[in-house]
């Protein structure tokens, strides 16, 4: 059944919300930074989300995945963590704006990686707002600097292009597997995949020595930037194709600037403002022509309901 446009909204504002969330949480771990190493802050971070998730979804998770292969959530789970990881590294060795600018690009790599894994034709009405937000995002995170290429950067494409795997292997588990299920999977691979990078690449953390502002960003990181935003994501992915939902990511870097004016005293340039606005634009027009053209690739509309109707079941069943 095609989804009609007042369906759409849901899975959007969930998305929207998302990008909120995660443009905050990029702000604030500055301020975590100061007293744990970033690698050990993911740990952290991932390691309380895995033990919250676990208290509420964790009976689920273990009835869903024992009827399934570990090829139906594996491929998400390791995409995701692999993009957050390299994410981290990236900010080690380059800017945060050149990091801004490639880690937004799930939009690009998301229809190529579509086409490969779920033979879905690529959304060629969507190129030239693809293009648009390309455009954006270079005036926006660049901000009026300049822009170089090193490993840094390609750290930054390699979690772009990962992040794009997530969605659309998600995209595809999510025909076997509920939503707060795949966000499981990919909060305990991105758990145990940080806890090996750290301990192969920095000193054990001594916990004593955090600060209690950083503790409060890690549980905000732990609580809203990884358990909602996870579940956020793999709801919308029930409702909207990963081509809209990575359009829709783009949105990140424009709250991360707005956050950044207000808690860190960073402002726009003019081409960063500009880029803002194209972002905005070209992102409302593709979720609209993408509405209105039904795209054959969206996930049914019964998605939300299907969530809901798995959420109440499991309520009775504890």
């Amino acid at each position: 059944m095609k989804m009609q446009q007042g369906s759409r909204s849901p899975f959007v504002l969930c998305v929207v919300v998302q990008t909120v969330i995660f443009g905050l949480g990029n702000v604030i771990t500055k301020f975590a930074y100061e007293s744990v190493t970033p690698l050990w802050c993911m740990v952290l971070r991932f390691g309380l989300a895995l033990a919250a998730f676990a208290l509420v979804f964790g009976p689920r998770m273990v009835r869903e995945l024992r009827g399934v292969k570990l090829a139906d959530w594996a491929p998400a789970a390791v995409c995701l963590a692999v993009g957050y990881i390299a994410c981290n590294l990236a900010l080690d060795v380059t800017t945060a704006t050149n990091v801004g600018f490639l880690v937004a690009l799930p939009v690009v790599f998301a229809p190529f990686v579509a086409r490969v894994v779920r033979r879905v034709r690529y959304p060629r009405a969507m190129i030239p707002f693809q293009v648009a937000v390309v455009g954006g995002l270079y005036l926006l995170c660049c901000n009026g600097g300049s822009f170089s290429f090193g490993a840094g950067e390609a750290l930054s494409l390699l979690s772009s292009a990962a992040i794009a795997g997530s969605l659309v292997f998600g995209e595809k588990g999510l025909e076997k597997l509920s939503a707060p299920t795949i966000a499981g999977t990919q909060i305990l691979a991105a758990f145990v995949l940080s806890l090996a990078a750290a301990l192969a690449a920095e000193p054990v953390v001594d916990v004593a020595t955090i600060e209690p502002a950083a503790w409060g960003v890690i549980v905000f990181l732990a609580i809203l930037s990884t358990c909602v935003t996870f579940a956020l994501q793999n709801v919308a992915l029930t409702g909207l194709p990963s081509s809209t939902v990575s359009l829709l990511l783009t949105f990140e870097p424009v709250f991360t600037a707005l956050f950044s004016m207000a808690l860190l005293g960073e402002f726009l340039s003019i081409g960063g403002w500009v880029g803002a606005g194209v972002i905005l634009v070209a992102v409302v027009g593709a979720t609209l022509v993408e509405g209105r053209d039904g795209n054959s690739e969206a996930p049914s509309s019964t998605g939300m309901e299907r969530l809901v109707s798995q959420l109440a079941s499991d309520s009775n069943a504890q």
